[in-house]
């Protein structure tokens, strides 16, 4: 689950409001982070503790350790506790620690300095901590957030704050472990579950949520069991783009596949002979179970005309690149939209920057503004739904940073949206198609270099997928 900083500030306090102490709950979280924080047994530790909760965890922290064996030192530069939970276990824990004013050099530094509290730049004294915390050799862990950085977005972050190997983030994962100017500074995350009720609306997909029975054929079934879709995209200069997206269709697993293409894009059909292809003016009487549109298309009178009877069909149509525009929110049936954070500053009158600082807010305002389904692209992929609830894909693939991925991308949910309507599955089709992208290139960066990888490559990858035994 993911948490903005207010929903975790209202989780505690309606776990105090129930009878959990704050201090047991600042001993729960801390014992857990120490308990996978295994450290050499020689190693030496210096734990930064801040005024607030965040501190406290620290000071809990560096009880387990030194309880452990470690020579551990603790520096409040910040001053003495502010909270009572904090008070209460810096006061027991000096017995097992080593209190100091001048932060001796050590193998090990665990940053309990800021939580999820701060708001804005770090400024005053605790930028000057964290200089001197980013100067020294030591590896060091974070709690919950690296200091100086944000929670929920990057507005107002200047870069100033602990770049952390390791953050150890407590209840669920924080917004900015996955925006593109702050997640850097986390390193590996790991989350710390502290026994409270999860009731966020925002997920995590790793890939043991990708469901291999897509993968699967039934004894019986036909061509129409997986259902049929219409592809429209192409112009004069961008004629490869729906090929790509085709293709990755069919290797889905799409039962039949029609696509309309402008004359220029002819010489290629013959390189994707599996599917059929029909012109424009058929697109009225079409009866398929999804509609994609968008790879490689230009605005335009062509794009005008063919949105007007696309927009009056019922099936759920994917909306991408050319064909994404504010004019185009308005269909019939199921809108899903595949934007790059360019697009959709073009369709919101953002700036890349605003958008990128925060992903979430703006997805999810945007996705239920308009009633859509909405697929912002990037390293951390957000999939949101129309009521605002949403998921964001932490497979890695660097491979995807290519032209043409996009495209392939289409073409795996028109598959998957024109399967569901044939075969009920309890999944999300927007979250396979995206998992399932995301393991094709992966797979395909074990053969070759990521740089090398081609949106081509990735379609053949895409019937290569076996999910790891758990």
């Amino acid at each position: 689950m993911i948490y903005t900083a207010n929903e975790i500030k209202r989780a505690d306090a309606t776990a105090k409001q129930q009878g959990m102490p704050e201090t047991v709950l600042m001993e729960r979280a801390a014992s857990a982070v120490a308990h996978r924080l295994q450290l050499p047994d020689e190693a030496s530790v210096l734990v930064v503790c801040g005024t607030g909760n965040n501190g406290g965890d620290g000071w809990v922290v560096a009880r387990e350790l030194a309880q452990r064996g470690h020579d551990v030192f603790v520096w409040s530069p910040l001053g003495a506790p502010k909270t009572d939970a904090t008070s209460m276990h810096a006061a027991y824990v000096e017995q097992y620690v080593t209190i100091v004013d001048t932060p001796p050099s050590t193998d090990w530094i665990v940053d309990a300095l800021y939580g999820i509290g701060l708001s804005g730049a770090v400024t005053g004294k605790g930028r000057d901590v964290i200089s001197w915390l980013m100067s020294q050799p030591a590896n060091i862990v974070s709690i919950d957030v690296p200091s100086g950085v944000p929670s929920d977005t990057a507005d107002d972050f200047d870069g100033h704050a602990v770049t952390a190997m390791m953050t150890y983030t407590l209840h669920g994962f924080k917004r900015s472990a996955f925006l593109p100017k702050t997640a850097p500074y986390y390193g590996e995350v790991e989350r710390v579950d502290i026994g409270l009720p999860h009731t966020s609306s925002w997920r995590v997909l790793t890939e043991a949520d990708f469901d291999d029975s897509l993968l699967t054929r039934e004894r019986f079934s036909h061509k129409t069991t997986y259902g049929r879709g219409l592809l429209i995209g192409g112009s004069e200069h961008l004629i490869g783009a729906p090929f790509l997206a085709g293709r990755a269709a069919l290797r889905t697993g799409i039962g039949l596949l029609e696509m309309i293409v402008p004359e220029q894009a002819s010489p290629l059909k013959a390189g994707l002979p599996e599917a059929m292809y029909t012109s424009a003016d058929t697109i009225a009487n079409k009866d398929v179970d999804a509609i994609a549109i968008g790879p490689g298309m230009v605005e335009g009178e062509t794009l005008v005309r063919i949105w007007e009877s696309v927009r009056k069909k019922t099936m759920p149509l994917v909306v991408d690149a050319g064909a994404l525009s504010h004019a185009h929110l308005d269909a019939a049936g199921t809108l899903i939209l595949t934007p790059h954070p360019g697009e959709l500053a073009r369709m919101t009158g953002q700036t890349v920057e605003e958008i990128e600082a925060d992903r979430f807010g703006v997805a999810r305002a945007f996705a239920m503004r308009h009633g859509v389904h909405l697929i912002l692209k990037g390293t951390h992929t957000l999939i949101v739904t129309p009521e605002g609830t949403g998921a964001v894909n932490t497979v890695e693939a660097s491979a995807l940073a290519k032209g043409g991925s996009g495209d392939v991308l289409t073409g795996m949910l028109l598959a998957m949206w024109a399967r569901c309507r044939r075969i009920e599955t309890p999944h999300n089709p927007n979250e396979q198609a995206v998992l399932w992208h995301a393991l094709a290139a992966k797979k395909m960066s074990e053969s070759m270099h990521p740089a090398s990888v081609l949106a081509s490559d990735v379609v053949e990858a895409i019937g290569r997928i076996q999910k790891e035994e758990s």
